[in-house]
């Protein structure tokens, strides 16, 4: 036989139960970085505006080209379906990519926070420690 006391015992813990299984995911597993990224720190400057500074997430490519997305960037196939087309692709925060054109070191970043495509250009980038540094740009990585 049950007692009052056990039965209001089982009855908080199977809320409980219910409760956790219907609240969202917690923020980390919204944030899942697809394969080849990793966390770091970046500071983004653009135009005197600080768009990324502190936790981003980035991909080093071979040569050392590389790109840096804000903490709060989705990606396909993790935040929302692969389109497989550029069409569907979605942007949530400021992003940036430097890489090597030559024997110089150019940019391209998202102006506004949806643009998926990068509608600022930097040229001629020179590098200082951890950024690179342009006429109205500055783009830092740190591990």
């Amino acid at each position: 036989m049950t007692t009052g006391d056990e039965m209001i015992g089982r009855t908080v813990t199977a809320g409980l139960a219910i409760a956790l299984s219907l609240s969202p995911a917690p923020a980390q597993s919204r944030h899942r970085l697809p394969s080849g990224y990793k966390w770091g720190r970046c500071l983004l400057v653009v135009d005197g505006q600080t768009r990324i500074s502190g936790k981003c997430s980035y991909q080093i490519e071979k040569g050392g080209d590389f790109n840096i997305q804000g903490p709060r960037q989705v990606f396909a196939g993790i935040d929302y379906p692969d389109t497989h087309s550029g069409a569907g692709e979605m942007s949530e925060d400021y992003w940036a990519a430097v890489y090597k054109d030559g024997d110089v070191w150019s940019g391209y970043g998202n102006s506004d926070i949806r643009a998926t495509h990068g509608d600022e250009r930097w040229e001629d980038l020179r590098r200082d420690g951890a950024c690179y540094l342009g006429k109205d740009v500055r783009v830092c990585l740190w591990r």
